[in-house]
């Protein structure tokens, strides 16, 4: 079942304050997202990816084309009722410096219109769910890079999102944080059936977590397909190879 829908989608910035310049962010972009899947837009930095998720849960409107979701069309106008289904965590999370993991937790409930019960009960939730127990008290900006990821992930999942998105979630971690992330987002996706979609430049990152891929280049849709299908068409031996073939080609 197709339950995101991309359909020619495009994006373009302006840039420069006299000599303005347009940069196009995406071009005709077209791809489906099946319910319950992870879907991984693939691809160097700066080529669109985060443009993408920004206009999936609505901080940016496309400059055409169309956004339809589990059959209804989200091109111009984002509800809230739906805004409460989605979230996003983005690596390199920033949040104030001064609170605590767990105050940090009950702002972001309050802000998704949950209730003091329900929020304080979500709040313990995730804390359990990603291990940050003894962390609960600590600021900050006194906890570890790879503690504040899994704080980030913890506060995307406080609403129960039904879909998730993932924004380079394991950028410069260390190997070590990095696997234990991965694990974190398999046993999610295993335990509740989300539907993520993952924005990554690690090609192994993908060939673990995503049923399928889409590489991106220059905002534009090089290819998409399963592991299988894109080596098998390519010829090649992993995803890294199957990129640099399209990309040259």
């Amino acid at each position: 079942m197709e339950y995101i829908e991309m359909k020619s989608i495009c994006k373009t910035y302006v840039t420069g304050f006299f000599a303005k310049r347009k940069i196009v962010a995406l071009q005709d972009v077209n791809f489906s997202i099946r319910k319950g899947e992870i879907f991984g837009l693939m691809g160097p930095n700066g080529v669109g990816k985060t443009t993408l998720l920004n206009i999936l849960i609505s901080q940016l409107l496309a400059d055409s084309g169309e956004l339809w979701i589990d059959g209804k069309n989200y091109t111009k106008e984002f509800p809230v009722s739906f805004k409460k289904k989605i979230n996003m965590c983005s690596g390199n999370p920033n949040f104030p410096w001064c609170m605590t993991v767990k105050e940090i937790l009950k702002f972001y409930s309050l802000l998704y219109g949950l209730s003091l019960s329900d929020g304080r009960m979500s709040v313990e939730r995730s804390i359990q769910l990603f291990e940050l127990e003894k962390y609960a008290d600590t600021r900050f900006d006194e906890i570890s890079t790879g503690t504040k990821q899994r704080l980030a992930l913890a506060k995307s999942l406080l609403n129960s999102p039904e879909i998730l998105l993932l924004d380079e979630p394991t950028i410069g971690l260390d190997p070590d944080i990095s696997i234990k992330i991965r694990e974190f987002i398999k046993n999610l996706h295993r335990e509740r059936n989300i539907t993520i979609v993952l924005t990554t430049h690690y090609m192994k990152e993908a060939e673990e977590l995503c049923d399928r891929v889409a590489f991106i280049k220059n905002g534009s849709i090089l290819a998409m397909g399963t592991k299988d299908e894109l080596q098998n068409h390519t010829q090649k031996n992993n995803l890294e190879e199957v990129f640099i073939e399209l990309a040259n080609n």
